[in-house]
């Protein structure tokens, strides 16, 4: 007797069952739309997080490149004019500058890479699950200014040019006269192929911007 009521409990259940036909294994599962958009902005908000903290390790490293490069630059280069080191010591410029201003490029292209992923991914799910669409209106304005050539070019460009392309071409310049043995001039050559390479990379990175900034005000 005792198992009276649940039998009779099943048989409500099942009459219930082919009264509303079957259940939808997702409606106990399937969050309703508030609850789908805060879920979309909280994952969105967390990857952003963690894209501006690369955008900020990336910025500091970039930067520590700058500092080494104009400090070991003016470094060898006292020593080397100020007559207390052989002059092949600029040697080193050519092959260590360069190398570090590809480096810079890199982390600079990949910051420009995961703005414009924000920009294009992320803000737009934002903007279109919370209903504002002011949100994340920084990478536009940051778009706006790279287009303006000279505001670009001066306080950006040119100072990076003069630290990790003049000073390497500068050296090899002052050492074309001065050199007598074959590993000097191997290692001139290596420099000379190093420092063409990195103007390469500057190139590819300073003028796609430079040529929409030309376009932009002609139009």
């Amino acid at each position: 007797m005792d198992t009276l009521p649940s039998v009779e409990g099943e048989g409500e259940q099942v009459q219930n069952r082919t009264q509303h036909g079957p259940q939808p294994r997702d409606a106990q599962t399937k969050p309703n739309g508030a609850g789908n958009a805060a879920l979309v902005v909280q994952v969105a908000i967390q990857e952003f997080a963690k894209l501006r903290d690369e955008i900020s390790g990336r910025s500091t490293s970039a930067w520590t490149l700058v500092g080494l490069s104009i400090t070991g630059s003016a470094a060898v280069a006292g020593f080397v004019l100020g007559d207390r080191a052989d002059p092949r010591l600029l040697l080193l410029l050519p092959l260590l500058t360069p190398s570090l201003g590809m480096l810079f490029i890199d982390h600079a292209a990949n910051i420009g890479r995961i703005g414009e992923y924000i920009n294009t991914v992320i803000k737009p799910v934002l903007r279109e699950a919370t209903g504002e669409h002011r949100l994340l209106g920084y990478e536009e304005w940051v778009d706006e200014f790279e287009e303006q050539s000279l505001d670009r070019l001066l306080p950006f460009g040119v100072p990076l040019v003069v630290a990790f392309t003049i000073v390497p071409v500068a050296s090899l310049a002052y050492l074309a006269p001065r050199l007598d043995d074959a590993w000097s001039w191997a290692l001139w050559g290596i420099g000379c192929v190093a420092t063409a390479t990195q103007v390469y990379f500057w190139y590819r990175f300073l003028a796609p911007p430079l040529r929409r900034a030309i376009a932009r005000k002609a139009s």
